[in-house]
């Protein structure tokens, strides 16, 4: 069975772009969390007004919710479609919790960090200019990336499970060095 592949970048390191053409190419089922849990945030319910007040303020959204969005989404792919996980997990208690639910559904998986600068980070995600990309927000969104995710890195890596290319460079070349790596 195809690994599935878990994706970590800060905030404009391209995770999106890369889960793309990595689905187009190599036919993943993307997982993507923010877009996840943006759809759930536009909805209105209990749920999505909850969603929404914490993705607002720049704040992760708990485990718990996460995980369930997840567990549910893993409910509709088959064993032997592979899956991009990007956006999570954030923290070591959702990598926990991760893990255990790939190891639950008999899913094995590699890491892949698209490594960025914070300056250059900054600059691209001003650049793309979402409306909630406001300099406060996208400065405690990497803060939270460096405090929280960055352990979950570096314990996957630890574990042997962390690849890693340079996302400072050209789409095409992030993409060919992801490519090179998977291999």
């Amino acid at each position: 069975m195809p690994q599935d592949l878990i994706l970590f970048g800060v905030q404009g390191s391209g995770k999106g772009t890369q889960a793309q053409i990595l689905a187009d190419k190599l036919g993943y089922v993307i997982f993507e969390a923010g877009a996840e849990l943006r759809k759930i945030r536009a909805s209105d319910t209990e749920l999505g007004r909850q969603v929404k007040s914490i993705i607002d303020a720049g704040n992760l959204v708990p485990n718990e919710i996460v995980m369930e969005i997840v567990a549910e989404f893993l409910k509709g792919v088959s064993a032997e479609e592979p899956v991009i996980f990007d956006g999570i997990p954030r923290s070591m208690v959702q990598k926990e919790s991760l893990d255990a639910l790939l190891d639950k559904h008999g899913r094995d998986a590699v890491c892949l960090h698209i490594r960025l600068p914070r300056e250059v980070a900054i600059a691209r995600m001003q650049e793309r200019g979402r409306a909630d990309d406001t300099a406060e927000v996208i400065k405690t969104r990497i803060d939270n990336f460096e405090a929280q995710t960055v352990p979950v890195i570096d314990k996957y890596a630890a574990e042997g499970k962390m690849l890693q290319v340079d996302g400072d460079q050209p789409i095409e070349q992030v993409t060919e060095a992801i490519l090179d790596v998977l291999s």
